[in-house]
């Protein structure tokens, strides 16, 4: 018998390869169910929606991005390779699920709740991994920062913030295009370059 924990996982997994594949407009409970060979009121069971089942969905692939992110810094010593390494494997993470992603802002209306949760969660996490990359900066004697929780978020605004003033010069869409997130990741890496450079210690 497999446990509900494994069920679970099993949905969410096939939700992924659909969402990502076909959209959520164009994937249906029933074939999901269908991949899965289990039936659509056990489907039902563990997410009430599709609203609900997508929201899901996009917090168990950020939460497994952000794991495979951690294991690999880990082995990055170098604070200005494991900033560049991040704001690869973002836009790596952003082109692979990006017809699942694009429904995220209709998301937000159709389950706010739920999808506040997700969201900020990820914020967290994505806050949570700059501090650590800024923090081993700091140990390393890489970098010298008074306030690295200020530091961290003066670093995430910039960074969020960027990508929001590009789509506005773009054509002021909430959503970037796949082409658009090449621009958004050159100009990234640069002011984080700056920003990182202007975070060394003084000569002496």
């Amino acid at each position: 018998m497999m446990n509900a924990d494994k069920k679970r996982t099993r949905i969410l997994e096939a939700a992924t390869r659909r969402f990502a594949h076909f959209g959520l407009a164009k994937t249906t409970m029933a074939e999901i169910a269908r991949d899965l060979s289990f039936s659509k009121a056990l489907l039902y069971y563990y997410f009430p929606d599709k609203n609900s089942l997508y929201a899901a969905v996009l917090e168990y692939v950020i939460n497994k991005s952000v794991e495979e992110m951690d294991d690999a810094l880990a082995g990055i010593d170098d604070c200005h390779a494991a900033m560049m390494f991040v704001l690869d494997k973002r836009i790596e993470f952003v082109t692979r699920y990006y017809t699942l992603l694009e429904y995220s802002i209709s998301a937000v209306q159709q389950v706010p709740d739920v999808m506040a949760h997700v969201l900020n969660d990820s914020k967290e996490k994505e806050r949570s991994i700059l501090a650590r990359i800024l923090q081993k900066g700091i140990d390393t004697g890489q970098l010298q920062v008074d306030d690295i929780v200020e530091t961290t978020e003066i670093l995430l605004f910039a960074l969020v913030g960027m990508r929001f003033s590009i789509l506005k010069d773009v054509k002021g869409m909430l959503f970037p295009t796949e082409e658009e997130f090449d621009r958004i990741l050159v100009l990234q890496k640069k002011m984080a370059a700056v920003f990182l450079n202007g975070l060394k210690p003084a000569a002496r």
